[in-house]
């Protein structure tokens, strides 16, 4: 992974087109940069058009990899990236999320989420000490029940589960929703569970979740785990239906979330709220 976002980073096309297979799958589920449409594409050849026509218009400029997850033959990784517009000299912050399946060593399928980087209001976690950072807190609990509890806490069929937020929930959890705080109100990050509470009881009196939502896949990786999941979501106001993607990563300690970063199409929303 730290070889693909190196690879990226620096216009080593070459390299970066070796780690897929010659008919992989590309799904991207948020506008890039205005520059390519959420959709699938397959192939080498479709990943190097939409690399093309990204650096025609960015420069990339540096990149900081903030987790990696790996379970099997599937990884998740969540990295901040910074481009300059060729044009006005505009710096973009990139808040970015890949999933990945890989063959025989090779990236056979890959979905991408992708916003603006929302500049913090001081909820950022204390920084860790030596020893925390050496010896870290164990999750509490095993692998199939951070599953579990990851995936109650996306189905809002018959509206947000407050009481079970506040169980599976550390009381000083931090939230962070990617994105622009000019389109998303709540974008950016947030301390404690009556945030939390508060941005989920403001998703549910917009948006209406219309049948289960289902998981697309679930990575574990020690006390991390990270969810892409699909939904169909009604906006309250205008009607509009639509399908979302959005994709979670938690962090677990002694058997509670103290960290919750969300991604979501942030296209399709706007649409349904137009």
């Amino acid at each position: 992974m730290h070889e693909i976002v190196r690879s990226r980073m620096t216009y080593d096309v070459p390299t970066l087109i070796g780690h897929f297979v010659e008919d992989v799958e590309l799904n991207y589920s948020c506008s890039r940069l205005g520059l390519v449409p959420p959709g699938q594409w397959r192939g080498r050849d479709a990943l190097r058009a939409h690399l093309r026509r990204v650096d025609v218009d960015y420069e990339p400029i540096e990149a900081e990899i903030l987790s990696v997850l790996v379970e099997g033959d599937r990884t998740a990784l969540r990295w901040l990236s910074s481009w300059r517009h060729r044009a006005t000299g505009q710096i973009h912050c990139m808040d970015m999320a890949h999933f990945l399946r890989w063959r025989n060593g090779l990236v056979s399928e890959m979905y991408e989420f992708r916003d603006h980087h929302c500049v913090s209001r001081g909820a950022d976690r204390l920084a860790q000490s030596l020893d925390e950072i050496l010896n870290p807190r164990g999750s509490g609990l095993p692998r199939d029940e951070m599953a579990r509890r990851l995936v109650a806490m996306s189905s809002f069929t018959c509206g947000p589960d407050i009481t079970l937020f506040r169980e599976i929930c550390s009381p000083d959890v931090v939230c962070e929703f990617v994105g622009d705080r000019a389109t998303i109100a709540y974008a950016g990050r947030h301390r404690g569970i009556e945030a939390l509470i508060n941005i989920v009881r403001d998703i549910g009196t917009e948006f209406e979740q219309l049948g289960h939502a289902t998981p697309d896949e679930v990575i574990v990786d020690g006390g991390n785990a990270a969810t892409r999941r699909t939904v169909e979501w009604r906006h309250r106001g205008t009607g509009r239906r639509g399908q979302v993607q959005l994709a979670d990563f938690v962090r677990f300690e002694d058997g509670r979330i103290v960290e919750l970063v969300e991604f979501r199409d942030s296209t399709a929303l706007l649409r349904m709220q137009a």
